[in-house]
């Protein structure tokens, strides 16, 4: 299948809305492979893929490909925060917070279309990587640590989502044990 890029833009930004907004994993995962055929080291396009294989619970399959992603982008910062989350899934904490610090240095650093040009998805993402953080944080008794990134340092790097760190540490006092 030809394509040019803008054909391939749309046929992205349309396979993450059969994916985020619709909750089709799987329809969303053969037309991601499909674009994937057509630009193997298309980072967007590999992130989905790490997304909705995550999302599938393929958690081997996901952080395989999130591990290819930073073969070719180190700093892509959705990549190391699927590193993280998968880290936190296994109760690996330790290793889950030198993503973190990897993540957090990303942050000035990936210069991603969507990250760089789609603020709210830069927060949101941001906000996801503190909370992350927090979560290996509170389940390896360190609450007060944890409290401070839901509640300073998270909110002042990501301060267009209070509303997750909030939320956020409310569940953490809900659930005192890890999932």
């Amino acid at each position: 299948m030809l394509m040019n890029n803008k054909e391939f833009k749309e046929k992205l930004a349309d396979t993450r809305e059969v994916f985020a907004v619709f909750g089709k994993p799987e329809p969303a995962l053969k037309t991601v492979d499909e674009l994937l055929a057509i630009e193997p080291d298309n980072i967007d396009a590999l992130n989905l893929k790490a997304a909705i294989l995550y999302e599938m619970d393929h958690d081997e399959a996901s952080i395989a490909v999130s591990e290819k992603i930073l073969e070719l982008c180190p700093d892509n910062i959705e990549a190391l925060h699927a590193m993280l989350a998968a880290e936190n899934d296994q109760h690996n904490y330790a290793k889950a917070l030198k993503w973190f610090k990897k993540a957090e240095k990303a942050i000035a650093t990936d210069k991603s279309t969507e990250f760089v040009e789609n603020e709210d998805y830069r927060q949101s993402l941001i906000a996801q990587v503190y909370c992350e953080k927090a979560y290996s944080l509170w389940y390896t008794d360190k609450t007060s640590e944890a409290i401070k990134v839901l509640t300073e340092t998270g909110p002042a790097a990501a301060p267009l989502e209070i509303e997750t760190f909030e939320d956020e540490l409310d569940w953490l006092k809900n659930n005192p044990d890890p999932e």
